[in-house]
């Protein structure tokens, strides 16, 4: 089980990771705009993505805490939204992802490094 916060963490790293892989220019914007690691608070640089991610958790759950398959479906939510409305996240990974759902050991590597 993880916090909202720490969901959100694990899906800037696991972000990163494809990011690292494949280059891809799309992806920069979003991750910029993630990077929960330039406030102390945890919180994203830019304060309404990290609202973003609170109002994609709200699509899958009302609780406060996630279990690993809650979010991994907040993670499509919050890339299918900034696919949508700004054009940050690819098309193939969001298909990729969709593919994989709850079977990405690079997810659950991830989520076990924030919440341990």
């Amino acid at each position: 089980m993880m916090t909202l916060q720490q969901a959100f963490i694990a899906a800037y790293k696991f972000l990163c990771i494809y990011f690292d892989e494949t280059k891809d220019d799309n992806m920069i914007d979003l991750l910029s705009c993630m990077n929960p690691f330039f406030w102390a608070d945890g919180n994203s640089l830019d304060p309404a993505t990290y609202q973003d991610w609170l109002n994609s958790a709200k699509k899958v759950t009302n609780e406060e805490v996630l279990d690993i398959k809650q979010s991994f479906q907040v993670l499509l939510k919050f890339l299918e939204f900034h696919r949508d409305e700004f054009n940050y996240a690819p098309e193939w990974l969001i298909a990729e992802l969709v593919a994989k759902t709850h079977d990405d050991t690079r997810w659950v590597e991830c989520v076990a490094e924030v919440t341990n």
